[in-house]
C-alpha cells in the first residue's frame, strides 16, 4: 500500500499545479472574473439540489407507503389528519423533484459565451433560480424530516 502510494503522490502533485489557465468547463479553479464566480455559484446550488435528490426519492416513496397505510390506522379522524399532512409533504417533495429537473433542462451553460454582460445577466438570473430550487428542496426535507423522523 505505501509503495502504491509513493508511486502516485508524485504524479497527484504535478497534475494539480497552480494553472492559470481557463478551463473548459465554464469554470477556472479560482475564479477570476464576475462570469467565473457567478458560474461557480450556480454550481454550487446544482451540487446542493442534486446531492439531496436521493433523499427527495427515498422521502417521495416513504410518503406513498405511508399514503397506501393510512387506511389500516384505527382511529379514522387521526388517520385523516395524518393523510392531510402526508399529502402535503408529497406533494412539496414532488415540486421541490420536478422544479430541480425542469431547472437543469433548461439550464444552458455555454449561454451567451461571446457576449460577456449578456452571459453575466445570464448567470445572475440562474444563479437565483437555482438558489430557489434547492430552497424549495431543503425546505421540503425539512418537511418530510419533521414528519417521517419522529
Amino acid at each position: 500500500m505505501k509503495r502504491i502510494f509513493l508511486l502516485v503522490l508524485p504524479v497527484a502533485l504535478f497534475s494539480c499545479g497552480n494553472s492559470t489557465e481557463q478551463r473548459k468547463d465554464g469554470f477556472s479553479q479560482a475564479p477570476t472574473t464576475k462570469e467565473d464566480s457567478l458560474y461557480e455559484e450556480v454550481m454550487k446550488g446544482h451540487d446542493i439540489g442534486m446531492a439531496a435528490m436521493g433523499k427527495i426519492k427515498g422521502y417521495q416513496s416513504q410518503s406513498q407507503r405511508a399514503l397506501d397505510s393510512v387506511a389500516k390506522l384505527p382511529n379514522q379522524k387521526l388517520a385523516e389528519a395524518y393523510k392531510q399532512n402526508v399529502l402535503s409533504v408529497q406533494q412539496a417533495l414532488n415540486h421541490a423533484d420536478s422544479s430541480m429537473n425542469d431547472w437543469m433542462e433548461k439550464f444552458s451553460p455555454d449561454s451567451f459565451e461571446n457576449d460577456k454582460a449578456k452571459r453575466v445577466e445570464y448567470l445572475e438570473s440562474e444563479k437565483n433560480k437555482v438558489n430557489d430550487v434547492r430552497q424549495m428542496i431543503l425546505g421540503s426535507l425539512k418537511k418530510a424530516d419533521s414528519l417521517f423522523k419522529k
